[in-house]
């Protein structure tokens, strides 16, 4: 696909330790419209919303175009390749 993020980009290989967290954040998907009734809607909002023992603040993210959400789902699919190169294709990739 090849889109071209506006802003910089730090691309990293390095393995990083990771932390042991005992609960699941929940993550929520939705196109965000900003009438009342929904029609048309023009972002896309990625929220991951943190159970309250981890006292930290829900992380939201806004799409507000295609390229900008094809770059995520781009990045996604690279490190998804490099953490876990033999997982099967998913639709669309």
């Amino acid at each position: 696909m090849g889109i071209k993020p506006r802003g910089k980009i730090i691309r990293s290989n390095e393995v990083t330790p990771g932390y042991v967290k005992l609960v699941e954040p929940q993550v929520q998907i939705a196109a965000w419209s900003p009438r009342d009734d929904g029609i048309d809607p023009e972002q896309v909002h990625f929220n991951i919303n943190f159970p309250a023992a981890l006292d930290m603040p829900p992380l939201v993210m806004r799409f507000k175009s295609p390229d900008s959400i094809g770059f995520f789902i781009e990045e996604l699919i690279r490190y998804r390749r490099l953490v876990w190169p033999g997982s099967k294709k998913v639709t669309g990739e």
